[in-house]
């Protein structure tokens, strides 16, 4: 199989559809504060990442369809409970605190990532659900940045935003004309 062959990969969860306006409207309130380059991520693309691949051939996604097949993994509830800017990353997003179920699937992705030989991540692991990327925060407007985070996290507590996990998902990243689509190749249902 040559590399073009390859498939960009992540494993992770798609936003249940009835939590997907909660984001929208976050999205809508903070567009007004966000640089001109940032742009929305859509919301066929909003969901949490369990592990990212990177390039994956036929094999590795058969090997990786194999293991998750003899997994226990539990439905969970996450929490996403703040906003936060990821310079290095350049996204907003809203994250929160794993669950003990989350933790659980990520450490078995992680397992799983090491011993296929795919990408491992350098950080620790925050549940998050991007929403905006190409965000450029100007050291001037740090502090502005700051308060926004504050106040947009004390609006989102009024409103939490937490929904059940119920199943695990192994997502393509897919460059086309229209910007980059997540296509979901294959689903294992959580216990």
């Amino acid at each position: 199989m040559s590399k073009n062959d390859n498939k960009r990969t992540f494993i992770g969860f798609s936003v249940p559809t009835n939590h997907l306006q909660g984001l929208i409207d976050i999205q809508q309130q903070l567009t007004p504060q966000l640089n001109a380059a940032a742009t929305e991520v859509h919301s066929t693309n909003l969901h949490i990442t369990a592990a990212f691949l990177g390039q994956t051939s036929k094999a590795d996604i058969q090997e990786i369809d194999d293991a998750i097949s003899l997994m226990s993994l539990n439905c969970f509830t996450q929490a996403l409970e703040s906003i936060a800017y990821w310079p290095k990353a350049k996204i907003l997003c809203i994250e929160g605190a794993a669950s003990i179920e989350l933790s659980n699937i990520v450490e078995q992705l992680t397992q799983l990532t090491k011993q296929l030989k795919l990408h491992q991540s350098q950080h620790d692991y925050r549940p998050h659900v991007s929403l905006f990327r190409h965000v450029k925060i100007p050291s001037s407007t740090q502090t502005l940045m700051n308060e926004l985070t504050i106040k947009t996290s004390e609006m989102i507590k009024l409103t939490p935003i937490s929904f059940e996990i119920t199943e695990l998902t192994l997502f393509e990243s897919k460059s086309t004309p229209m910007g980059v689509k997540y296509l979901a190749l294959k689903s294992w249902p959580l216990k």
